[in-house]
């Protein structure tokens, strides 16, 4: 089989599992691959062809020039911390895998969601808030780094929250270990608490709600995150799902204008955007390139099915990147 999209994810990405399942009613020919299946496909790459044969469990997909996009889901970032050491064989089956995929990007004439090298630059969360600000979106007061002086004298006088640089997820023994964003105070951030890593400080934002902006193309979806109908004081994933409520709401048309420039600039055709709803207006806290939505989804925001029809209705790409 010949497919004409191509989905590079995890066995546990449920969003993932949506896209595939409206992929297959609408009888679009895909492949997907998933990291933890890799070692048991037989896969054979002609860098040049460009051209990729795969066999997986009897069932054979050629990959060529009819390739119309990819649908890349798993960033190489190794974030989690294996319990146990990994032995030398995992190790090397891991890099070279993660290479792999990397080497995906032979396909460079067909269209991306999202292209792994904008991927990468939209990850970094300083990267971030410097592009928000030129699109035009307000951004809090953010200062990176392991000095303790600097942010005691940059925040003494303020609330003021502290969040990682990075996605955290660590094992400790038998436990799972995941940082949410803190608010805090300055005595609580000492050299000995704060210098052996870095991380972000910023202002506290007074909210009204909690915000998620899903860009999928030409398409937005806006929700309120509420608990109970109303928002929701600290970080809202520590609330009980069955409080949680998603209202849509349609974003002021510079706000709106601000989150589409912000894809584009980055390079995205798919962004998961976390803004802050305040009585003056919007602060734009962060974007993930590769975020979570099925969460959303259902009759109204139909995420699965835009993106679907993204995938298959794309455009070959015949500019040079």
């Amino acid at each position: 089989m010949k497919p004409s999209v191509l989905l590079l994810t995890s066995i546990y990405d449920f969003s993932a599992d949506l896209v595939a399942l409206r992929l297959k009613q609408a009888t679009v020919p895909f492949v997907r691959l998933t990291k933890e299946n890799l070692a048991k496909t037989y896969i054979t790459m002609d860098p040049t062809g460009p051209h990729v044969r795969i066999d997986f469990a009897g069932t054979q997909f050629d990959i060529d020039s009819s390739l119309r996009s990819i649908w890349f889901r798993q960033p190489v970032f190794l974030r989690n911390t294996p319990s146990e050491p990994l032995s030398a064989h995992e190790q090397l089956s891991r890099s070279q895998w993660m290479a792999f995929l990397r080497a995906f990007m032979i396909f460079d004439k067909v269209k991306w969601m999202n292209w792994p090298q904008s991927t990468y630059l939209a990850e970094c969360k300083p990267y971030q808030l410097l592009i928000a600000k030129r699109c035009g979106l307000e951004v809090p007061k953010t200062i990176v780094g392991n000095d303790a002086k600097q942010f005691q004298s940059a925040f003494s006088d303020s609330k003021f929250i502290i969040k990682s640089l990075d996605t955290i997820l660590l094992h400790e023994g038998k436990e799972c270990l995941f940082t949410y964003t803190t608010q805090t105070t300055s005595d609580a951030l000492s050299h000995n608490t704060v210098s052996s890593a870095p991380f972000m400080v910023q202002d506290y934002v007074d909210k009204k709600a909690d915000c998620r902006v899903t860009i999928v193309g030409d398409n937005i979806f806006s929700v309120r995150i509420l608990s109970d109908g109303s928002p929701i004081a600290g970080d809202w994933r520590l609330e009980r799902k069955e409080s949680l409520q998603f209202e849509d709401f349609v974003l002021p048309n510079n706000v709106r204008d601000s989150c589409f420039d912000l894809v584009r600039v980055m390079g995205l055709s798919f962004a998961a955007i976390d803004l802050i709803e305040t009585n003056n207006g919007y602060v734009f806290l962060e974007v993930n390139p590769t975020g979570e939505w099925g969460w959303l989804c259902d009759s109204k925001r139909q995420i699965d099915i835009v993106i679907a029809k993204w995938l298959s209705n794309a455009p070959h790409y015949n500019k040079k990147r």
